[in-house]
């Protein structure tokens, strides 16, 4: 029979059980921001039915929540073949039938904004609902097409808009021919500025608003003062979830510390993550996800932490990047810190050449006083006429390159 002895004390350590310390690790609760906007529908387009619209008046998927049949006195845009070309109605009549002639078929609508009061009919398909005010949406969508069509039909005059995310400020110029106030966000200081030449009729600022949360509170006070405020989120679409939920909450923070702040009954964001994360969710027939609370947990949390060499390796390279994006003449807001990276980057490159020109210049000794003993030795009739000695060529051979002159 087997007798179980004693562990020695001069074995080896038993090892850790690495599959067990792996789980742990995954089953740890990871910590996650707070849920913005519990009060809102959260509706994502990719899970929500297709619909007629668009400039061509095709199938659009994820297009149920804004194609017909439409309710006399619902707000509408009329697709006028441009992202640029705003055209609001009010729909003041049913879906004309046989008898209606060369309008069957048709809504009767009358404009709102350019040529208020005339009375148009239009086809369905060119036709898309303005959600109401009164019902507080969160939108989550993954490509930029939508995004941008959200931007062209759900603002009015009567809207003021924040962007977070401004970037380049495309659909910033896109907010701005619909919206009565537009106002874009944008981290990267040099992006601001570029969007300032390339679109001077819009208004584009610096801001972090979890560094700085007071000019944060005074911009969202100044837009709810100009109009119904709307939020559109872009801080990159291929940006992970966590990291789009960490904006997202911290903007529902910044702007729920003060009771004078309004929510937004509107806020649509852009997120890869967040949208295909929706499709594992049940949701209603408009794409309204029934678990929010859920959802969030899963798509909010952090992923489970890496070792600290992948930490330490991760960090490197992010470091190494960002000084290469310094070297190539990005703006970074830390100047002081780049300039004094830069001279210390300098000096060492001189110290590296300065002793790169000692050395080279010992080798060459070397090789001089190497090259006088093979003439001697040749002299004295040691090796025959013509040849180096061994030490000599040695020396030649192997230092050669650096008896070259190195390029500057």
């Amino acid at each position: 029979k087997h007798v179980a002895h004693p562990p020695s004390p001069f074995s080896a350590p038993a090892r850790p059980n690495l599959v067990a310390v792996r789980d742990e690790r995954r089953m740890a609760t990871p910590a996650f921001p707070p849920q913005p906007w519990c009060d809102h529908h959260w509706i994502s387009l990719e899970r929500c039915s297709a619909g007629r619209g668009g400039r061509c008046g095709g199938v659009l998927e994820g297009w149920g929540l804004f194609c017909e049949p439409f309710a006399v006195g619902e707000t509408v845009a009329l697709e006028q073949k441009s992202n640029l070309r705003h055209c609001h109605a009010e729909v003041i009549g049913d879906l004309l039938g046989p008898e209606a002639g060369a309008h069957a078929g048709r809504y009767p609508v009358r404009l709102l904004d350019e040529g208020a009061g005339a009375l148009v009919h239009v086809e369905p398909k060119k036709i898309a609902r303005v959600l109401r005010h009164d019902q507080l949406r969160v939108l989550i969508m993954a490509d930029t097409t939508s995004y941008r069509r959200m931007a062209k039909t759900q603002v009015g005059r009567q809207d003021a808009v924040l962007e977070i995310g401004s970037a380049w400020g495309e659909c910033t110029r896109i907010l701005q021919c619909h919206a009565g106030t537009i106002v874009g966000v944008d981290l990267a200081k040099d992006l601001v500025e570029e969007s300032r030449r390339s679109h001077p009729q819009c208004r584009f600022e610096w801001l972090d608003f979890v560094e700085e949360p007071e000019r944060f509170r005074a911009l969202w006070q100044e837009l709810c003062r100009a109009g119904t405020l709307k939020v559109f989120v872009d801080v990159g679409g291929d940006r992970a979830a966590p990291d789009v939920c960490k904006v997202l909450s911290a903007l529902a923070a910044a702007a729920a510390t003060s009771p004078a702040l309004s929510q937004p009954p509107l806020v649509v964001v852009k997120s890869r993550d967040m949208a295909a994360a929706c499709s594992e969710e049940r949701c209603s027939a408009e794409g309204r996800l029934l678990d929010v609370s859920g959802y969030w947990a899963k798509v909010a949390a952090q992923p489970v932490p890496k070792s600290r060499v992948q930490q330490k390796k991760h960090q490197n390279r992010a470091r190494k990047a960002m000084w290469a994006c310094i070297g190539d003449g990005v703006v970074d807001p830390r100047t002081s810190d780049c300039e004094r990276w830069t001279a210390r980057k300098a000096a060492a490159k001189q110290l590296q050449v300065r002793w790169a020109d000692v050395e080279r210049r010992a080798l060459l000794l070397a090789w001089r006083k190497a090259a006088a003993e093979a003439e001697v030795q040749r002299a004295e009739g040691h090796e025959g006429e013509g040849c180096c000695s061994r030490g000599a060529g040695l020396v030649l051979r192997r230092f050669l390159p650096w008896l070259s002159p190195q390029p500057s």
